[in-house]
């Protein structure tokens, strides 16, 4: 029980101690009622609404690689060769019709081994539109242009 009566005393000691040793600041509104004359206190710049290009840029490099890879996954899984597909040009895209998608070319195997060259696909996250077999056109125009 001593043990314990004298671990719980040093620790309230070194409680005082460090209390005392670490500095209060005031808070920037305190400062300015106190009438600090030479301080000045910075106000926060009002928010103000993003634009177009801006929430674009945003929202491609908080979800675009993200979205690349879960694209490349969708897209392997609706071939017959997964392994053997080639991508390029696979890039995320935001539009404010569709949210984030990723757009690009792939490249598979058919059914007798041979690649079929590179087909268009759009992938938003839930849907996999592959060129050949789905009607890319209308998908590619609205959500990668």
């Amino acid at each position: 029980m001593k043990r314990i009566g004298i671990l719980l005393v040093v620790l309230v000691v070194l409680a005082w101690i460090g209390s005392k040793v670490v500095p209060r600041s005031k808070p920037a509104v305190a400062a300015a009622a106190a009438g600090a004359p030479h301080e000045q206190v910075q106000q926060p710049e009002p928010e103000r609404p993003m634009s177009s290009a801006e929430k674009k840029a945003q929202q491609e490099k908080w979800f675009g690689a993200k979205t690349i890879v879960a694209a490349e996954h969708a897209v392997r899984r609706e071939l017959k060769d997964p392994d053997a597909a080639q991508f390029k040009e696979v890039r995320a895209n935001y539009t404010e019709e569709f949210g984030v998608v990723a757009c690009g070319r792939v490249n598979a195997k058919n059914e007798f081994g041979g690649y079929t060259g590179f087909r268009r696909f759009v992938f938003d996250g839930k849907i996999v539109i592959v060129e050949g077999r789905d009607n890319v056109a209308d998908a590619w125009v609205g959500a990668c242009l």
